[in-house]
């Protein structure tokens, strides 16, 4: 039969060779150098051969001794990791979490999922930053930030949260003044209201046409306003634009039509170990 495996003996053997002596793996531990020492040597009476070379002022591992701790070693850490998961699954999520997002996705989608997270953890403080400008993740501090659209290239971590719709509308006023667009090239005579300048190309049904604008915003409340008051065409997030339509504000514009949908993604710092509440805020969000 073969004899049982020694997991606490294998886990103190991995802590001795990795502090260096069996004094700090003790303290480590909390654990008198006396056990620790005793502990080894049960080890190396099992095992039938020297682990270890003591002297009064280093360790050395024996042939033997190295051949184990190369195959533990890892063992021995998945162990250790498993464990600190399988705590953090019944942790409480606690302490400040400091977040960025975009102006109106913050406003319209994020927030109320905030709000909702705060009322199931209690232990959790929200700094939440709300801008149109991109922050710097980890110059900023942030524990997460939010980006819609096309991201550059970058060593942070991302996580998928989810598509955003978009609709192209008008007011009622304007499309009388000037006339409903059928067909995409239409697009191409009407006026367009934009909320960065660089981003006058649409794409729809798989056709990509510039739009000549009215006005640019750099907020996308105030396209919306601006689409409401007449001043033209706006390409808007259906978070945005669902109620004006609702209400007649706004009309949508070739409703048929397929629009390239925008990705709203967490990015994270790669360097910084997630707490176990960003584990379990980004775990709500999506």
């Amino acid at each position: 039969m073969t004899d049982a495996v020694d997991l606490s003996g294998m886990a103190l053997f991995v802590k001795i060779v990795e502090c260096g002596s069996l004094s700090a793996a003790g303290r480590l531990l909390g654990l008198p150098k006396a056990t620790i020492s005793r502990q080894l040597a049960l080890m190396e009476q099992r095992m039938g051969a020297p682990l270890l070379l003591r002297s009064t002022r280093a360790l050395s591992l024996t042939d033997t001794g190295r051949r184990y701790f190369e195959r533990i070693r890892p063992i021995v850490h998945d162990a250790e990791q498993a464990q600190v998961e399988a705590l953090a699954e019944h942790a409480v999520p606690s302490g400040t979490l400091k977040i960025a997002a975009p102006v109106a996705y913050g406003q319209h989608v994020l927030a109320p999922k905030l709000f909702t997270f705060l009322q199931r953890y209690p232990e959790v403080r929200i700094d939440l930053h709300l801008s149109d400008e991109r922050v710097n993740v980890v110059a900023g501090g942030f524990d997460l930030v939010i980006r819609i659209g096309q991201l550059g290239d970058s060593d942070l971590l991302r996580r998928r949260l989810g598509h955003v719709d978009r609709k192209l509308v008008a007011s009622p006023d304007y499309l009388d003044r000037a006339g409903t667009p059928r067909t995409v090239a239409e697009l191409a005579s009407h006026r367009g209201i934009l909320t960065r300048t660089d981003l006058d190309h649409w794409t729809i049904d798989s056709q990509s046409i510039r739009i000549p604008w009215k006005i640019s915003t750099s907020n996308m409340h105030v396209t919306r306003d601006a689409a409401c008051a007449g001043l033209g065409i706006a390409l808007l997030p259906g978070y945005l634009a669902d109620v004006p339509i609702a209400e007649g504000n706004l009309v949508r514009i070739l409703p048929e039509s397929r629009l390239d949908q925008i990705e709203a993604t967490a990015l994270q710092a790669r360097s910084v170990t997630p707490s176990i509440a960003v584990k379990a805020l980004i775990k709500h969000l999506v």
